[in-house]
């Protein structure tokens, strides 16, 4: 009878164990499953993703393309252009310079005066003055992509600049979208665009009415209030989306990028 009970005893003990471990091991289950779901939920919002995704609609809530950031000073003190297509190239891994790019392959055309008249050149085919000069002045887009399809084709490179001014706010970020950086004409620091200063044209004679206030920076990315922008100024920077785009449009929608020969 004794060993009747004992034996009983010893099942009992065995069955109970056995519930205990069954409970242990379904507990750790459990949690595992919810420090992987938690896991996965920050992964998806990690704020140093360089593309984020609203869950709730699929788009796009964070664009980041990493530019390199180059500064035209000291040695471009008027080369925000040359500098921020400098920075595009460097982008699609070509190995130039900014003072490569000024001094090399941008097209320019110094100041002089006949009969005590200023004359420069037209911003649209070419630099008035030198970027390397305190007096030097701006360009438009242009110039900026004859120099870079000049350095790509030299290198032979598969890439082709093209000028893109006049595209609307939503073609420009379309761009961004698809990875592609641009080159974008603003007043600095969103001022009002002020024209201060004129000279003749070398070819026509007719008075050309400059900008002090222009500036060129590349679009790199944007959130849902502000854009991304590599300004040869001040680097790596944000701006209200809304006032940037004015400031794009208030000079006349100046811009320009690199793509693909086949796009």
């Amino acid at each position: 009878m004794k060993k009747k009970i004992a034996l009983i005893s010893l099942v009992l003990i065995i069955l109970i164990e056995f519930y205990i471990l069954v409970f242990i091991v379904d507990d750790a289950k459990s949690t595992l499953v919810k420090s992987t779901e938690e896991h996965y939920f920050n992964k998806k919002n990690d704020k140093n993703d360089p593309l984020k995704i609203d869950d709730k609609n699929n788009e796009k809530a964070e664009v980041f393309l990493p530019v390199d950031t180059i500064l035209q000073i000291p040695e471009l003190p008027n080369g925000c252009e040359i500098t921020s297509v400098t920075s595009l190239l460097t982008f699609y891994n070509y190995d130039v310079t900014k003072t490569e790019m000024s001094d090399k392959y941008l097209p320019k055309q110094p100041f002089h005066r006949t009969n005590n008249k200023l004359y420069g050149s037209n911003p649209y085919a070419a630099y008035a003055g030198d970027p390397r000069d305190n007096n030097g002045f701006f360009t438009f887009a242009p110039p900026i992509v004859e120099a870079a399809n000049r350095y790509i084709t030299e290198v032979g490179g598969e890439d082709l600049a093209k000028d893109i001014s006049g595209s609307s706010r939503e073609t420009i970020m379309e761009y961004v979208d698809q990875g592609i950086p641009v080159v974008v004409w603003m007043t600095r620091d969103l001022s009002p665009p002020k024209i201060e200063y004129s000279w003749y044209l070398h070819e026509t004679e007719e008075i050309f009415n400059a900008l002090i206030n222009l500036h060129s920076v590349v679009l790199n990315g944007y959130n849902d209030k502000e854009v991304f922008v590599m300004d040869p100024l001040k680097g790596q920077t944000t701006y209200n989306a809304d006032l940037f785009f004015e400031s794009y449009s208030s000079l006349g929608s100046h811009a320009m990028t690199i793509v693909k020969k086949s796009k």
